[in-house]
């Protein structure tokens, strides 16, 4: 079994040493085996990030090792810091149309989502892959909520490749093989990465199916509130994370679970430790949790309140596994 912080580090580079051994120190006292890190477009076009290069060295003084969750890529992938990158602000070219012809612009995205139809996003996120992993000692990648799995695209791009606008199925299938060539490329480029995805907790089984088939993956979930919720399309962890356990099993890969406590207010934190120790009764092979992550209201209650329960979880399970 796997515990993975997703850390929201700062993307200034008055990122200072102490502040990251602080927090690595933290983590590892709450037996974690790994770190996630967010790493956006802008970091790989300016060479060495002063955060990162500590990150990384800190890290491994410490025997953590670093996934790699690549952010807002082409509109794509969810991810840390919510922003369009260059790919997409310069190719206007690749964006993905609405029915009406529009750019399909998504809030959510950061920005425009592009093609996967499109040869050139295809080639994009390979070379992004390529210097993410020659630039850095990742020892793992996690695809973060795939933004394109119930989209439409009526690109050109789109059109050219099916003959029609891509929707339903379809278009869900296409996006598995996309992000199945990006994970082969990964792991040709470094086979003992450990590859995880996960998507949003609520998409219906035949999604969860589809995704849970990616190839190369190690482990597929999904992320949500960790309360229980009557409503079939909040995002919670409590009743969806069985059918994702089901999807994991039929494609033999290890389940995964990230427990958001991002934006919490009114009390949230409160309800999400009332209910972390009968979520964490259930098997996960990967969990992740957010180490801070913005919680706005209670975030120490909320951290010091998870600690031990983390701490706890990852005692009764396997030695840590922190390579493929």
């Amino acid at each position: 079994m796997l515990l993975t912080a997703y850390y929201f580090m700062g993307q200034d580079l008055c990122t200072v040493r102490r502040h990251i051994r602080d927090d690595l120190a933290w983590m590892v006292d709450a037996g974690t085996d790994s770190v996630a890190i967010g790493i956006h477009e802008f970091q790989l076009d300016y060479g060495h990030q002063q955060q990162l290069d500590i990150l990384f060295d800190e890290a491994e003084r410490v025997g953590l090792a670093v996934h790699a969750i690549p952010s807002r890529w082409a509109g794509l992938v969810a991810g840390w810091p919510s922003a369009a990158g260059r790919f997409a602000a310069t190719h206007p070219d690749s964006w993905m149309r609405d029915a009406d012809g529009t750019p399909s612009f998504r809030t959510f995205c950061g920005g425009a989502l592009c093609s996967i139809y499109d040869p050139a996003t295809k080639a994009f996120f390979l070379d992004a892959i390529d210097r993410m992993l020659s630039a850095w000692p990742v020892k793992g990648l996690i695809w973060d909520e795939i933004k394109v799995l119930h989209e439409e695209d009526h690109s050109k791009h789109a059109r050219e490749t099916l003959g029609e606008p891509a929707k339903g199925k379809v278009q869900v299938q296409h996006a598995v093989d996309f992000f199945s060539q990006a994970s082969r490329f990964a792991r040709g480029k470094r086979t003992k990465l450990i590859i995880s995805c996960f998507v949003y907790a609520y998409l219906p089984d035949d999604i969860l199916d589809a995704c849970a088939s990616i190839d190369e993956l190690d482990y597929f979930g999904i992320d949500g509130r960790c309360w229980p919720d009557k409503d079939p399309k909040t995002k919670v962890l409590f009743g969806n994370m069985s059918r994702a356990r089901a999807a994991c099993a039929k494609h033999d890969v290890g389940s995964l679970a990230l427990i958001e406590t991002q934006t919490m207010k009114g009390g949230e934190a409160q309800r999400t430790i009332a209910h972390l120790p009968a979520f964490l009764e259930q098997p996960v092979d990967h969990l992740l949790y957010y180490y801070h992550g913005a919680c706005r209201e209670d975030e120490d209650f909320c951290m010091d309140s998870m600690k031990p329960l983390l701490k706890k979880w990852r005692e009764r399970s396997h030695p840590r596994r922190t390579s493929r």
